[in-house]
């Protein structure tokens, strides 16, 4: 694995722990019914997924 794409995983890997982060805290601090928690879920893992594509299609400043 290149230089790069080992800093652009360790990166991603803080940004996803961050983003668990979000979900646990909107879980304990809210009774959420069952649509708004698939809710959360589906849109902190669209964001994911975008974040990734951004990391694959673009070069480290």
């Amino acid at each position: 694995m290149s230089v790069q794409k080992t800093i652009k995983a360790n990166i991603l890997k803080d940004i996803y722990t961050e983003i668990d982060k979000m979900y646990d805290s909107m879980e304990q601090r809210f009774v959420l019914s069952a649509e708004h928690h698939d809710l959360i879920i589906k849109q902190l893992n669209k964001l994911k997924d975008q974040l990734y594509l951004i990391s694959e299609n673009s070069k480290l400043s």
